[in-house]
This record gives C-alpha cells, sequence and structure tokens, in this order.
C-alpha cells in the first residue's frame, strides 16, 4: 500500500508539472517527464520486489515439502522393513510344515501349536497427507526437478497404494483358500488351536500350504523389497535435490544441518 501511496502522488505531481502556468512549457515537461521516469521506476521495483517475495515464498514452500515427505518415505521405509522382520515367523512355519510334509514326518505339537500362522496378515499402511495436500493445493508445480517430482509423485499415486492393494488380495484370497481347505475342516479345542496336523496328508490341503509358500516368499516378500529399494532411491533423489538446490543436508535420525 505504501507503494501504491507514493505512485499516486508523483501521478499528481506529473499532472501539476504540465497545468503549472509558472514555468515555462519546456521546464513542464522536464518536470513531468522526471515524475514519470520515478512513477516507472517505483511500478519495476515493486513489481520486482513482488516477484522476488512470491519465489522465495514459493522456495521455501518446496524445500520444507521435500524435508517433510523425506521423513514421511524414511516412516515408509521403516515400515515395509518392519513388516518383513514381522512376518518372518510366518514365512518360517510354511517353510517347516513343507519340509515335514515333504519328509513324512510331522510335527504334530509344533504344527498344531503355531496353526494361528495360517490365517495371520500384514496389512502394509502409509501416510500420504502431505503429498495429497500439497498436491491438491496445486504446488507440485514448484518442484523444479521434474525428474522428482514424477517420482514421488509415481511413489505416492501407483506403487505405494498397488502394495495396498496387493496386501488386500493376497490375504483376502489366502483366507479364502484357508477356510475351502482348512478352516471349515479344521478342530478347535476349548483352548482355541487348532488342530490342522491331522489334515496334512490330504492332497488339497498339501496343495494349499506349498502354494501359499510359494505366493507369501516369492511374490509379498519380494515385492516388499522392491518397494524398499524405490522407496529409498526417491530418498537418495530427495537428499541430493536438498543439497544441491538449498545446501540443506539431513542426518539419518531425520535432524537438519544448514550449511
Amino acid at each position: 500500500m505504501a507503494e501504491e501511496e507514493k505512485i499516486r502522488e508523483h501521478a499528481k505531481q506529473a499532472l501539476k508539472s504540465l497545468t503549472n502556468k509558472k514555468k515555462k512549457w519546456k521546464e513542464r515537461l522536464r518536470d513531468f517527464l522526471w515524475e514519470i521516469f520515478i512513477i516507472v521506476v517505483a511500478i519495476n521495483l515493486t513489481l520486482w520486489f513482488h516477484s522476488w517475495s512470491d519465489k522465495k515464498h514459493d522456495r521455501e514452500l518446496e524445500k520444507n515439502f521435500l524435508i517433510g515427505t523425506r521423513n514421511d518415505l524414511s516412516e515408509v521405509t521403516q515400515t515395509l522393513k518392519n513388516n518383513l522382520i514381522f512376518f518372518q515367523h510366518v514365512l518360517d512355519y510354511y517353510d517347516s510344515i513343507c519340509t515335514q510334509i515333504d519328509s513324512h514326518r510331522i510335527d504334530k505339537a509344533y504344527v498344531d501349536t503355531n496353526s494361528w500362522n495360517l490365517v495371520e496378515t500384514m496389512y502394509f499402511t502409509f501416510d500420504n497427507s502431505r503429498f495429497e495436500n500439497f498436491k491438491s493445493s496445486g504446488y507440485l508445480r514448484l518442484i523444479e526437478n521434474d525428474s522428482l517430482s514424477k517420482a514421488i509423485t509415481r511413489l505416492y499415486t501407483v506403487r505405494l497404494p498397488w502394495e495396498i492393494n496387493k496386501d488386500e488380495k493376497t490375504f483376502d484370497k489366502r483366507e479364502s483358500n484357508f477356510m475351502a481347505y482348512i478352516g471349515s475342516r479344521a478342530r478347535i479345542d476349548s483352548s482355541g488351536m487348532m488342530t490342522v496336523s491331522n489334515l496334512l496328508n490330504a492332497p488339497e490341503v498339501q496343495f494349499h500350504i506349498k502354494w501359499q509358500k510359494i505366493l507369501l516368499n516369492i511374490d509379498w516378500k519380494y515385492q516388499r523389497k522392491e518397494a524398499i529399494q524405490e522407496v529409498e532411491q526417491v530418498i537418495n533423489e530427495i537428499d541430493q535435490e536438498l543439497k544441491i538446490r538449498f545446501n540443506y543436508e539431513m542426518k539419518n535420525t531425520n535432524e537438519e544441518i544448514n550449511n
């Protein structure tokens, strides 16, 4: 507002210069042009300042988004890794049962005591609120690195949602097959333990268990590892962008270092 007031004052002064009959026309023209020059300079300086201020604001938004997203993706990575760790006992259970079936040596106590592994699940979830807010505000355009922008967008709109959908299909189908081949036929004692060892000689039960072993080890576990690699790759790209464009580095503990 202060700049606009000054410009209006100079505009008034320019008009006064032209109508000042006490001065010769050359003096009036000179004063008029001088005021016009001041107005032009003031307008350009105002436009430049606003442009500089807007760019500074946009740059700060971009920087904060990249830092926040980097932290969010670090949490995603840890979640994916924890999934693998916490679900390993299920994979081990399938491996053990398959070995027992192939060797015709069934450890009934082990199989039945740990039979709950046959219905154990591990659904992946992640928080995409920061990305969605940034995208819905139209701020993705602020990320100057087009390759990085595409990589982040792909993670949040394709790769990570696909991981969620994959879990739903994998475990829903697994539960359905379990109920068809094992659950509907297994005995459950008063303690809630499910007895399945007496079903392991049935071909359809053996097929279900061996097929699930393959799916969970080769498909589910492999895809989890691939997801971790993709997320870590984007984290590395964000780190590089922060360092190169903003002279900003982050420790592994998510504490920042400003150089």
